[in-house]
């Protein structure tokens, strides 16, 4: 979702007076509903969209006609054998088909290869880094978090997100124990961790570690997690959606990767600093990553090379 946010902005600025929806999956979809990029947002999952992923499907009629009242449909669905979108150009001729993934071989970033399917539209751009957009109700969630969660308001708060979509992205617990540590120890911060489903088992290995002094946003929806977020001096986080919300939002945010490439996938911004050690096996395919038991690329990424970032961060800030 984040990393299209430059394609949509330059839709929506292109199309300043159009009537945009954005389907996808409902939890992501909040962070632009009435938030500038979109005007409506609707769920893919529905039962008539999973029609056009049946080869020779009968359309249902009212849904060809909702397909018929738009002026335009940009699809970014991987679609390898076609069946979505012939079915999608056979119910509306206006259609875009743009495949979300870039070639291993061009080393393109992921944001600069969805604005490139801007030009089939003859549309122009002039920003590639990711903005998210609050609202009022966000930003009231924001400040009422942090005043219920904060002792010391002119301390320095730092927000770590110790998982990931995947565990093999993430960096070693032990490690995020000691960073935290030295955080609170050093500098006196005040430590606020992210959790979020797949999270549980991390943030338990955090305060059985000894990090028992933090504050933990749990589960919150992802507007909601924004909001507190802007709210943070520095935000540390592996290779997830987390950190590229982070990112998004303008917060001081060092990135940790491992196997996979941040020239494609790392978060963009003016204050993004990526730390990243290659090694030969690096970066590596997703079969690979699930069968590797090693993992020196995260494992070469020491405690000392985060505080030296983390110095830096706060220094800058």
């Amino acid at each position: 979702m984040i990393v299209t946010l430059p394609t949509l902005g330059a839709i929506r600025d292109h199309f300043p007076d159009a009537f945009i929806e954005v389907m996808g999956y409902p939890a992501h979809l909040e962070l632009i509903k009435e938030r500038y990029y979109a005007d409506i947002v609707s769920r893919f999952d529905q039962l008539d969209i999973a029609h056009l992923f049946v080869r020779d499907a009968e359309i249902p009629r009212s849904f060809r006609e909702r397909l018929c009242q738009m002026e335009w449909i940009i699809s970014f669905i991987s679609d390898r054998n076609r069946v979505f979108s012939h079915n999608l150009n056979a119910s509306t001729a206006r259609c875009i088909h743009y495949d979300p993934f870039p070639s291993d071989d061009k080393g393109i970033h992921i944001v600069d290869h969805f604005l490139n399917s801007l030009s089939s539209l003859g549309i122009n751009y002039t920003n590639n880094i990711p903005k998210i957009f609050l609202n009022d109700e966000d930003n009231r969630f924001g400040e009422n978090f942090i005043k219920s969660n904060i002792v010391d308001p002119k301390k320095i708060l730092v927000a770590i997100h110790p998982g990931s979509g995947s565990r093999q992205k993430c960096w070693p617990v032990t490690r995020f124990v000691a960073l935290i540590n030295w955080l609170s120890r050093e500098l006196q911060a005040h430590i606020l961790v992210v959790s979020g489903p797949a999270d549980q088992g991390i943030t338990e290995r955090l305060k059985a570690g000894g990090s028992k002094d933090i504050i933990l946003a749990d589960q919150l929806p992802l507007p909601k997690l924004a909001a507190v977020l802007k709210r943070c001096n520095l935000f540390i986080g592996n290779d997830s959606g987390i950190t590229h919300l982070a990112a998004a939002l303008g917060v001081h945010t060092i990135a940790i990767f491992g196997p996979t490439d941040p020239r494609i996938w790392g978060p963009r911004g003016d204050l993004v600093k990526i730390i990243y050690k290659e090694v030969p096996c690096s970066p590596c395919g997703a079969d690979t990553r699930r069968g590797c038991s090693v993992q020196r690329c995260l494992e070469y990424i020491k405690t000392e090379d985060v505080m030296h970032e983390v110095r830096c961060s706060i220094f800058q800030s």
